[in-house]
């Protein structure tokens, strides 16, 4: 009888288990790949809304002369004109006057205390997306001294 060429089942087996784990470890490479940067996005998108609702609490802050707090903030500038910062959904917008910007998205509270010169904000970040990503930051801003 003539010796048959071929594989057996034991190589047949073992191909079928290393073609597995390759596949398996290539799967997972490309999704951290795809998905790793999307979430590096959203964290740095939050703490920009933070920032960004920071840096324009900071500027008017320092030119008032009053301020009341609480779920929001109005503050009184020299010449007795006001800039109000309120939270409408997940938008922290600043309202000047007849105008009313938003200044940060994915917002999901704010609270503003006044104590004296300094005012405080705590405000939380949680933009609407599959990762659950929730940054927070509380600020300090001194008011201009008094007259």
């Amino acid at each position: 009888m003539k010796s048959e060429r071929g594989y057996t089942l034991v190589e047949l087996l073992i191909a079928l288990a290393i073609t597995g784990i390759l596949t398996t470890t290539l799967g997972m490479v490309v999704h951290q790949t795809v998905t790793v940067p999307e979430r590096g996005d959203t964290q740095v998108n939050a703490l920009h809304a933070i920032q960004n609702a920071a840096h324009w609490v900071s500027l008017d802050g320092q030119m008032a002369k009053s301020a009341s707090g609480g779920s929001g903030l109005t503050l009184t500038l020299p010449d007795d004109s006001s800039i109000s910062y309120i939270l409408y959904g997940d938008e922290l917008h600043r309202i000047c006057g007849s105008s009313d910007r938003t200044i940060a998205s994915g917002i999901s509270s704010t609270d503003f205390s006044v104590e004296g010169r300094l005012i405080t904000m705590n405000i939380i970040a949680e933009p609407n997306d599959c990762w659950h990503i929730s940054e927070n930051g509380t600020y300090q801003i001194n008011m201009r001294p008094t007259p």
